[in-house]
């Protein structure tokens, strides 16, 4: 009896945990773009709560593609106060039967790309002192252990912005200490140009507008190896590699990369978690091997007190086989497979031409060009709005595909559900 209800048991939560599944971010895209992925998170309870902070960010960022500035600030914060402030939950079901079970925080390159949305939407807001700390979070979670040897935050897109910060202080010794801690960072092309011409207090002082311009699709994740315990990071495919800019039919020059999100997600190491698989790959093994073996010996004994008319040995058999089929059980029902939930929607490099305007209203056209300067013609952008004020940045977000929408005023501060039905 004990047997069927521990079998019984485990068999329900195998079911519920089988049948769950996690929206995927990439079809949504390819059937529909941001207003599908728009669409389908509308009701944000309709989704496991493990799940519901990165369907957050995935709402904030087709928000935020769509020019609905406001409201994906919100959603943004909503997913911060989680992402920074919560432990998430799920920890035992995680370690017995699927990560995927436990509530999705985000790698440190995640966590740092959703305190920078947040920062720059609080920025354009003119909300100085809200968007300072958002860059200065984003800086902290991209910080490895530095007493064990790991990288210091070496993201460059933040460091910029809490520069501007500083600027609207009018406070530049500040900026000569961000710019101090890049100039100690291993000048890496994979994650930043070297050659990168803002990195200088000059440029940072004289500049007004900030262009920055994502490219390509961020990295995903797969489950390899043993059992699929080994979380693999896939890099994006996308062919631009580089990006030209022009403003009111002026060559304004080349945008410099400063960000790679690849090369953020591989240099942070495995996580704690993945160690944490690899014992559970080892442990389903040997859990169906010993279980499986429990039950031979059970058999044997079981048998054997039958032939003599032993009770005691008969009964002490069948719990043997008892305690082995649930051992195996379990091991059958745990699952060692990675959790391969990640932010999809992040682009796959960050670049930045920095310029100085005349107050009023300019138009930017955007080419982009491969890794053998050839362009990309189809992915040419004309018309992005650029509003210089007198006093102050004008900073402006595009991506090359798929594209954002920069929105107008009424837009931005909108409800994006209105007319759609609940």
């Amino acid at each position: 009896m004990q047997l069927r209800s521990a079998v019984a048991l485990l068999g329900l939560t195998a079911f519920s945990i089988g049948c769950s599944s996690v929206y995927d971010a990439r079809a949504a895209m390819a059937k529909g773009g941001y207003t599908q992925v728009l669409t389908d998170t509308q009701r944000i309870d309709d989704f496991p709560e493990r799940d519901q902070t990165l369907i957050l960010n995935y709402r904030a960022h087709a928000k935020l593609a769509l020019g609905f500035a406001g409201s994906a600030r919100n959603d943004y914060l909503r997913a911060w106060n989680t992402m920074n402030h919560g432990d998430g939950g799920g920890i035992a079901s995680a370690y017995w039967f699927s990560e995927r079970q436990k509530w999705w925080m985000g790698d440190p390159y995640e966590r740092a790309y959703n305190s920078w949305y947040l920062g720059m939407l609080n920025f354009e807001a003119q909300e100085f002192e809200d968007a300072m700390p958002c860059f200065r979070n984003a800086m902290f979670v991209d910080t490895g252990d530095l007493k064990q040897g790991e990288y210091a935050a070496d993201w460059l897109p933040p460091f910029i912005m809490r520069m501007r910060c500083f600027l609207t202080r009018n406070d530049p010794e500040s900026v000569k200490m961000l710019l101090d801690e890049i100039g100690r960072l291993p000048k890496d092309p994979a994650n930043f140009d070297p050659d990168c011409p803002w990195l200088t207090i000059e440029a940072q002082q004289d500049a007004n507008t900030l262009l920055w311009i994502e490219l390509g699709d961020g990295p995903h994740f797969t489950a390899e190896g043993h059992h699929g315990s080994v979380r693999a990071i896939n890099q994006g495919e996308y062919a631009e590699s580089l990006a030209r800019v022009f403003i009111n039919g002026q060559d304004m020059g080349q945008a410099y990369k400063v960000g790679d999100t690849y090369f953020q997600a591989i240099t942070r190491g495995g996580r704690i978690m993945d160690d944490i698989l690899n014992g559970k790959a080892i442990a389903k093994t040997a859990s169906i091997a010993v279980g499986a073996s429990a039950m031979h010996v059970g058999r044997k004994i079981a048998q054997s007190g039958a032939g003599k008319g032993n009770n005691a040995a008969r009964n002490a058999g069948l719990i043997t086989m008892g305690a082995g089929a649930v051992v195996m059980i379990g091991g059958l029902l745990m699952s060692a497979e990675a959790d391969t939930r990640g932010n999809v929607l992040l682009p796959g490099e960050t670049h930045l031409l920095m310029a100085k305007l005349p107050p009023g209203r300019h138009e930017a056209e955007i080419h982009y060009f491969d890794m053998h300067n050839r362009e990309l013609v189809n992915l040419r952008q004309s018309g992005v709005p650029i509003e210089v004020t007198e006093r102050g940045d004008a900073v402006v977000l595009v991506r090359s595909k798929p594209r954002y929408n920069a929105g107008d005023a009424k837009r931005r501060s909108a409800d994006p559900y209105a007319g759609i039905k609940q």
